[in-house]
């Protein structure tokens, strides 16, 4: 039987047999979201600012499924000979189309210290343990792709780190908007209306260009600030927030066992954004922290 890094030995050997002159892997551990390390491979033309990472431990799986490796490679080696994204310079990614295309993205502050450490994040105000970290994305023709926003790619780019934050957060509002449970899920399977007696008293976060990445609300201040009524926000994942009016719920520690639920029985790991509930009235938060009751609330000055 083929370990995996027996396996890795024998990916690499395959790709250095079928990889054009004008192109270079390089293999680093990658960290993704929660910390979770990875093999990563980075495949690119020379001289190119961009790259296609692939990570040993997905091919492994696919390879334990019966995958061909020389096919495998064959076709990763397609994709990334046809991309256009990796012939890009440096000199294509320009200041100017940074500050246009950096929006917000949120994590976990303490399970994403190591992927983070050169990012120039930003707390969210009220919040114990949420923040906020910036996103270039990359548009060249039919492709698309997001860049994580480096300290080391503000100074290439003589941006300061305010600029980038002060742009992503306008680009975040631009593309941000909260809306009916309701609504968004009709949407989503294209129907006029819910089955009758559907009723949620749910809001949810919804990002009008990129679904999928829709917790990112939280980098939109006026957006947020747009719900008038207190209410408790439930971080369902790093992809999106659900918004439930005080009214409806009396009892913090009821939702704070739902999001814990959730988050250790549901959820991948890298998908889990917070185990506390959160509270927003007039645009300013309170965390209600899990497993303190009560009794300790941070609140934004």
């Amino acid at each position: 039987m083929v370990d995996k890094d027996m396996f890795q030995s024998m990916l690499l050997d395959e790709f250095y047999k079928q990889m054009p002159d004008d192109f270079v892997l390089s293999v680093k551990d990658v960290f993704k979201e929660n910390d979770t390390k990875m093999t990563g491979i980075n495949i690119n033309r020379e001289g190119s600012s961009g790259g296609c990472v692939l990570y040993v431990e997905n091919l492994y799986d696919r390879y334990q499924h019966g995958e061909d490796l020389s096919s495998m490679v064959s076709d990763i080696m397609s994709e990334v000979s046809k991309s256009e994204i990796y012939s890009m310079d440096m000199g294509s990614f320009t200041r100017d189309d940074m500050l246009a295309h950096t929006s917000f993205r949120m994590a976990n502050k303490f399970t994403n210290q190591l992927r983070l450490s050169d990012v120039p994040t930003r707390d969210v105000p009220g919040m114990t343990d949420i923040v906020i970290y910036p996103v270039y994305e990359v548009n060249v023709g039919t492709r698309h792709g997001s860049v994580l926003v480096t300290n080391s790619m503000l100074e290439s780019n003589h941006i300061s780190v305010a600029e980038i934050h002060a742009a992503a957060e306008s680009n975040t509002e631009r593309r941000m908007t909260i809306v009916p449970l309701e609504e968004r899920l009709m949407g989503m399977i294209n129907v006029d209306a819910m089955p009758e007696g559907f009723e949620s008293p749910f809001l949810v976060s919804y990002d009008r260009e990129a679904m999928g990445d829709e917790a990112s609300v939280l980098g939109a201040p006026k957006v947020l600030a747009s719900l008038k009524e207190p209410y408790y926000v439930i971080p369902s994942s790093t992809h999106e927030l659900l918004f439930l009016p005080k009214t409806f719920e009396s009892s913090v520690e009821n939702l704070q066992h739902l999001v814990s639920e959730v988050n250790a029985e549901v959820l991948d790991a890298k998908d889990v954004l917070s185990n506390n509930v959160y509270e927003l009235d007039q645009g300013r938060f309170i965390t209600h922290e899990a497993g303190a009751g009560l009794s300790k609330h941070f609140v934004q000055e």
